[in-house]
């Protein structure tokens, strides 16, 4: 974007041009000089809008941005930026119309032209289920090329949330870790004679079985084991061989018991629950059973040795064998999506919708792919796949095929020059649809500032940070509301009980007005005390509540969330000066979810703005909802990404625009996005 360097005056040397011009030739010159006056002017609007974009003031940015191009019609970089102020504020009709602006300026610029098909292609997207996705063989993975870190013999496969694989080892009894990137990162094992079997991953805990020990193990993301249950035997608790298991929801256990042809259910504390199956091949019967799966109330288990699934209610009551045509050995199975992935180790993958009994295949692509003895597959939340290969001793990783024709959107939303000469670029990375595009490092990213590769990157910044929340806690002081007054502090408990020293809490009142009861602070005390403040009136302007409310957490490093609580009602004006498109749009641009508490039937637009956003909704009755709010948020993901160096400018540059190119790539996916700042 050769246009954004152009447009900025980087030093001084308009008044000598001036002179020289004015010998040269007067009348030109007086035109040259209005037009680098009004860029002067508008260049110092610029940098005004730049400190108010970098507080993530996005609205005030936008207006100084606007003044600029008001006085400069052609300040291409200003009307850029301004477009970008207002998309992360949540006015994307606004940001697009700008765009198109940008597009007709200069109709060769991919970026923009990427950004303009994005938000349009977010907008009529709909979403709908797609029981067998086309795939694209991506790379391979292949045992003989880890050396420390080779899987001989793998039998089973699983993903964490940020795409790292874990291998179950059968040779060797090892378990071995593999990066979003493919590089090997541990190679372990429990102890020396163990034959390590089936994985699953939930929520930071990985559950593992070890075939010849009969035990499994629950371990952290980093090899440790946490906690080990199991004896050989035949009675509750004890096996003989287990393989497969799965989490459910509750983060209960099943454990397929494979030589003794049951399967057994666990808490997560490793408490036996209780147990179905038994040898046979009639209703209700097992033989050779290896994998387990859970969808909905239903519990799904490879039969392999009679060649169908066997599927079983929560409670281990039989509900229906199912045949699928051309399975002929089944191994892993597991839940994606609606649907569920069979592992046919003879066959290959399909996937079987157990809503309509409808199944396809992975077949070849066309170079003519394919899978020898496939053990499982797993697939992570962008829709990758992974399939475990046992004759080849690698694991193939599939694309889906629309991800290697669409760009990943990259867009920057601050820019701390707090501790200069070291910068940090606040960015979101996003899939085509919208989606935060998980787990990516360093290796992933590539800047360069002013021509130059930036070479000490940092990117873990968010990660190592203690985990903690921020949350801004709207209260309705409407007439409407004033009923339930007595009720606000009893509500506000289940999240202040829990709150800790490092955790914030907001108070926002509004009726017709918004005004602050509390600001950010730990202290419970202080929040119940404005929380008992009886300052009702008319009005009801949730709108404007909510969108300070999401502006008010936007600049917070922490894990961050809006709680509303009110009588449920909505009036003409509720959102007058914000809609509620405007609030979802601003509230998902930064992944804040917004939850709310109604007193009554809640008003449907409440309900869109809760589930758009990723929240929920929750009446006072639902008490183990409202104990749930905070951990909702102090265990959600943290998606955005801060890139962090060291930059090679010295004070000396102070006023020097630096232009700043990031680059991304994932997987074959590809995302660009220009900046820059003046040096402090």
């Amino acid at each position: 974007m050769a246009s954004i360097r152009s447009n900025i005056i980087k030093r001084s040397w308009a008044p000598a041009l001036i002179a020289v011009l004015i010998c040269l030739y007067p009348p030109l010159a007086f035109s040259e000089m209005a037009d680098m006056v009004k860029f002067e002017i508008a260049k110092k609007y610029f940098r005004q809008g730049t400190v108010h974009f970098n507080r993530m003031r996005y609205l005030a940015a936008a207006e100084y941005f606007r003044k600029a191009v008001r006085e400069y019609p052609d300040y291409y970089t200003a009307r850029d930026h301004m477009a970008r102020a207002y998309k992360l504020a949540g006015f994307t009709d606004s940001a697009l119309k700008e765009w198109e602006n940008l597009s007709e300026m200069s109709p060769d610029n991919v970026a923009v032209t990427s950004k303009i098909e994005n938000l349009r292609f977010q907008d009529t997207l709909l979403d709908r289920a797609d029981d067998s996705p086309e795939y694209v063989l991506y790379e391979t993975y292949k045992s003989s090329d880890y050396n420390r870190f080779r899987f001989n013999n793998p039998v089973d496969i699983a993903v964490d949330n940020e795409k790292n694989i874990y291998i179950t080892s059968f040779h060797d009894g090892s378990l071995v870790k593999i990066d979003s990137n493919g590089k090997g990162v541990f190679s372990i094992r429990t102890s020396i004679d163990s034959r390590l079997y089936g994985i699953d991953y939930r929520a930071g805990r990985l559950a593992v079985t070890d075939f010849k020990k009969d035990r499994v193990y629950i371990m952290g993301l980093n090899g440790e084991v946490r906690k080990r249950f199991g004896a050989s035997g035949n009675n509750e608790g004890e096996f003989h061989g287990p393989e497969g298991l799965c989490f459910n929801s509750k983060g209960e256990l099943y454990v397929v018991d494979s030589g003794n042809s049951r399967v057994q259910k666990f808490d997560d504390a490793g408490t036996f629950i209780l147990q179905f199956g038994k040898k046979g091949e009639y209703e209700g019967e097992l033989s050779r059973p290896t994998d387990v799966a859970v969808y909905r109330d239903r519990v799904y288990v490879t039969d392999t040795g009679n060649r169908r699934i066997a599927c079983f209610d929560d409670s281990g009551n039989f509900i229906e064998n199912i045949t699928v045509d051309g399975v002929e050995s089944p191994r892993g199975i597991v839940r994606s999506g609606e649907t569920l992935m069979v592992s046919d180790e003879k066959g290959g993958l399909l996937w079987f919708n157990p809503s309509n009994g409808s199944a396809s295949r992975l077949s070849a692509d066309a170079k003519g792919n394919s899978l020898s003895k496939l053990m499982a597959a797993v697939s992570d939340r962008d829709g990758y796949l992974y399939c475990l290969d046992y004759s080849r001793q690698a694991v193939a990783l599939f694309s889906p095929a629309h991800k290697q024709y669409s760009n990943v959107s990259l867009e920057i939303t601050s820019v701390d020059l707090g501790s200069f000469p070291v910068v940090a670029f606040y960015v979101n990375v996003r899939n085509r649809d919208g989606s935060p595009l998980y787990g990516l490092d360093k290796t992933n990213f590539t800047v360069t500032e002013d021509s130059a590769l930036i070479t000490n990157l940092y990117t873990d910044y968010l990660k190592r940070l203690a985990p903690s929340v921020s949350i801004a806690l709207c209260v309705d002081r409407s007439v409407r509301a004033e009923d339930h007054h007595g009720d606000l502090p009893w509500t506000a408990e289940f999240i202040l009980q829990k709150m800790r020293k490092n955790d914030s809490l907001e108070v926002l009142n509004f009726n017709s007005e918004t005004w602050i009861g509390n600001k950010f602070d730990w202290s419970r005390r202080r929040a119940l005390r404005a929380l008992r403040e009886r300052d009702y009136a008319e009005g009801k302007n949730v709108g404007k509540a909510l969108y300070d409310a999401v502006g008010d957490l936007v600049p917070r490093l922490n894990r961050r969330g809006v709680v509303l609580v009110t009588d449920g009602s909505v009036d003409d004006n509720s959102f007058r000066s914000y809609t509620p498109t405007n609030i979802i749009r601003f509230a998902r641009s930064h992944y804040i979810p917004i939850y709310i508490i109604s007193f009554k039937e809640p008003h449907e637009l409440l309900r869109s703005i809760a589930s758009e956003t990723g929240g929920a909704i929750f009446r006072p009755r639902d008490v183990d909802g409202l104990r749930s709010i905070y951990s909702r948020i102090k265990n959600s993901e943290e998606y955005r990404y801060v890139l962090v160096y060291s930059t090679f400018k010295l004070r000396s540059f102070a006023g020097w625009w630096s232009d700043v190119k990031i680059e991304v790539n994932h997987k074959g996916q590809k995302g660009v996005e220009w900046g820059g700042y003046f040096v402090p």
